[in-house]
C-alpha cells in the first residue's frame, strides 16, 4: 500500500498574502494535483504540522476549503506555528482527549497520529496524558505493524537550533516506551524542513522537506538559515507485504521535466 506525505505548509494569514515571497496556497495546490494525478491509488495524505505560519481562522478555513477538492482522505496534524483552538473549529473530528491525536486502521496496518505541539514555544514534547494515550494505542494494537506520525523530530537531526531550541524534549520518555514494543514499523516527521532519514532501535524514519521554505544544512552554525534554492517535495511511502517501507521524495514543482534516455 501507498501513503503520502506532506509537511510545514506554513499557510499564511489573510493580511500575509506571502511568505518569503512564495505563495504558501499555490505551494500546497499543486501538490495536491500532482498527487492527484500521479497517486490517486494511495491511501491517504498526511500533513506533519505547522499547517499555518501565523495561526489564523482564515488559514485554517481556507485549508479546509482546499482538501475538500480531492477525494483521497488527507489526515492534518499540528506543529508548534499552530493552535488547537483555531484548528478545531475546522477539523474537530481529528481531536481526542483534548489533542490532535488519532488512529488510523487500513487493511492490517495501524496509524498513529501524534500531538507534540506546547503552543507557543518552538519544542514539543509529550504531558503525561499523551504518553498514556500512546502507551494505550501501542497496548491496543501490539499484533499489527504501527506506523507513527509527529511534527517534531524524534532524534537529533545535526542542526543547532532544532536540536536545542526547537526540538522533542520528551524524546527520552519517547523511546523508552516504544522499546516495549516490537511491531513499530517506521515514523515520519516533519518541523525540519528537509529530507533526512536515520534508524533507530531497529525504527526507520525520514522526514521531508516543507511545501513553502527550506531550512539549509549548516551543521556547524548556531543561526538557523532558510533558503528557497531548495525545492519541495513530499514523500512517497510504499509499504510492501512484510510491512517495510520505501520511501522517495518527489520535487513536484518540476515534475513535467522529464527526458528520455539511459542511466
Amino acid at each position: 500500500m501507498k501513503f503520502i506525505h506532506i509537511s510545514d505548509t506554513h499557510l499564511t494569514s489573510d493580511i500575509q498574502p506571502s511568505l518569503y515571497g512564495i505563495d504558501s496556497y499555490f505551494r500546497l495546490e499543486i501538490a495536491l494535483r500532482s498527487i492527484d494525478k500521479w497517486h490517486s491509488d494511495a491511501k491517504f495524505v498526511v500533513i506533519t504540522g505547522d499547517l499555518c505560519n501565523n495561526v489564523s481562522d482564515f488559514a485554517y478555513a481556507k485549508l479546509q476549503s482546499i482538501v475538500k477538492n480531492y477525494d483521497i482522505d488527507i489526515y492534518p496534524m499540528l506543529g508548534n506555528h499552530d493552535r488547537r483552538d483555531l484548528f478545531e473549529p475546522y477539523f474537530a473530528k481529528f481531536i481526542h482527549e483534548g489533542f490532535v491525536q488519532y488512529v488510523k486502521n487500513i487493511d492490517d496496518k495501524v496509524f498513529i497520529f501524534l500531538d507534540t505541539l506546547v503552543e507557543g514555544k518552538p519544542y514539543g514534547e509529550f504531558c503525561d496524558s499523551r504518553l498514556k494515550w500512546l502507551e494505550n494505542q501501542l497496548k491496543r494494537y501490539s499484533k499489527e505493524n504501527i506506523y507513527l506520525f509527529m511534527h517534531h523530530h524524534p532524534i537529533a537531526c545535526g542542526l543547532y537550533e532544532m536540536d536545542n531550541q526547537a526540538n522533542f524534549r520528551t524524546s527520552k520518555e519517547f523511546w523508552k516506551l516504544l522499546g516495549r514494543f516490537k511491531n513499530i514499523k517506521h515514523i515520519s516527521f516533519g518541523h525540519i524542513h528537509r529530507i533526512m532519514h536515520s534508524v533507530k532501535n531497529g525504527i526507520s524514519m525520514h522526514s521531508t522537506r516543507s511545501t513553502t521554505f527550506q531550512v539549509a544544512y549548516k551543521p556547524n552554525s548556531k543561526v538557523e538559515y532558510l533558503t528557497n534554492e531548495e525545492n519541495p517535495t513530499y514523500a512517497i511511502i510504499d509499504i510492501d507485504k512484510d510491512g517495510d517501507t520505501r520511501v522517495h521524495h518527489h520535487e513536484y514543482m518540476n515534475e513535467d521535466r522529464f527526458y528520455l534516455g539511459e542511466c
